[in-house]
């Protein structure tokens, strides 16, 4: 008898993975992308965080900022910062109060989710968020930072209705001083958000 290298009958085929293989590794890959996709959607994420004036909880008027993270946001304007909202913090992320240009460290927060800090009588005049790899002990800087003041300011007008305006650089005190006057007519004048 030949041997089947010289046998003419002998019919050489090549290895073929088991299908079952294959398809365990498309599985990996598909879910590698995904992960992926997940992880840089929530790196590029906006988050908006509220300076309250309410001493207690995160709700009633309040001044804000909107960005991507690593911005310090203040100071806000007298009578707000005694309760801070961060919303839809991003998994591994945290939001941060200040009393003086982000620098004079009062608390922190961790995502995800949406988190809440009462103040209780304490204020933070300065906010900020950002992206950490896990929770890192928060110090005090040596150096102040530039800071965005907020840039948005919600309220109930006199008859009750909710209303979003912009808050232009250096308007902040103003429009503070208009909504504690209850100048329900020049916080109309604002532009809406």
């Amino acid at each position: 008898m030949l041997p089947s290298s010289q046998n003419p009958i002998a019919i050489s085929h090549p290895k073929q993975q088991p299908s079952h293989t294959m398809h365990f590794t498309s599985l990996i890959s598909a879910l590698f992308l995904t992960l992926v996709a997940l992880t840089s959607g929530s790196v590029a994420q906006t988050v908006t965080y509220r300076g309250y004036s309410s001493t207690v909880q995160c709700s009633g008027s309040n001044f804000f900022c909107s960005d991507g993270g690593g911005v310090c946001c203040g100071p806000m304007p007298a009578g707000f910062g005694f309760s801070a909202g961060f919303e839809n913090l991003p998994n591994g992320s945290q939001g941060q109060g200040y009393t003086d240009n982000c620098r004079s460290f009062l608390f922190a927060v961790f995502g995800s989710g949406t988190r809440c800090w009462n103040g209780g009588g304490a204020r933070a005049n300065f906010l900020n968020w950002f992206h950490s790899a896990g929770r890192i002990q928060a110090r005090d800087a040596t150096e102040a930072k530039e800071c965005t003041a907020p840039n948005g300011f919600s309220y109930k007008d006199g008859a009750g209705a909710e209303r979003v305006i912009k808050v232009a650089a250096g308007e902040g005190e103003v429009i503070a001083e208009h909504f504690k006057s209850q100048n329900w007519t020049a916080l109309a004048a604002y532009e809406s958000a």
